[in-house]
């Protein structure tokens, strides 16, 4: 029976997957749009990160729509939580990207993008510092993503 059941239960599971339809969301066949070219003013590492996910997206000059984006990012850091004495205990990291997009140069689309972030203060700076750069890279793919998405629904809209 217990041998029944270990052998069923995958089966099962990988049917009902195969046959649900499921696609990925970041599916390289269905995507109709180019990034032609990328316009970055702010935070090095924003920009390498968000250069990094969209690249995929860019020179393909046979795709049916082609667009220009202008992206600024700013990152802030402010202390969240203090103790008795007012030393920071806490932040927030707060990552915000701008994008304005032209899509086939007639069309344009202005978003803004916002991420954030609390962690620990560490004692040793570069700790601390190690931390934060952690974290802008992990909301600027996560910002990079939602610009992505943003793009494929407009994609739809059209």
């Amino acid at each position: 029976m217990f041998k029944l059941k270990t052998f069923l239960i995958p089966l099962i599971l990988i049917n009902s997957l195969l046959s649900c339809g499921y696609e990925p969301i970041f599916s390289k066949k269905n995507i109709v749009f180019n990034i032609n070219n990328i316009e970055f003013t702010g935070d090095k590492i924003i920009k390498q990160k968000i250069n990094e996910k969209l690249s995929s997206y860019k020179n393909n000059p046979n795709k049916k729509k082609q667009i220009n984006l202008i992206l600024n990012s700013t990152k802030n850091i402010i202390i969240a939580l203090r103790n008795s004495k007012g030393e920071a205990q806490s932040y927030k990291i707060i990552i915000t990207v701008e994008m304005k997009a032209i899509i086939e140069n007639k069309n344009f689309i202005e978003k803004i993008f916002s991420k954030s972030a609390i962690y620990n203060a560490e004692e040793r700076e570069s700790n601390l510092k190690s931390t934060e750069d952690r974290l802008v890279s992990n909301l600027s793919t996560q910002i990079a993503n939602e610009i992505i998405l943003n793009l494929l629904e407009e994609k739809n809209d059209n």
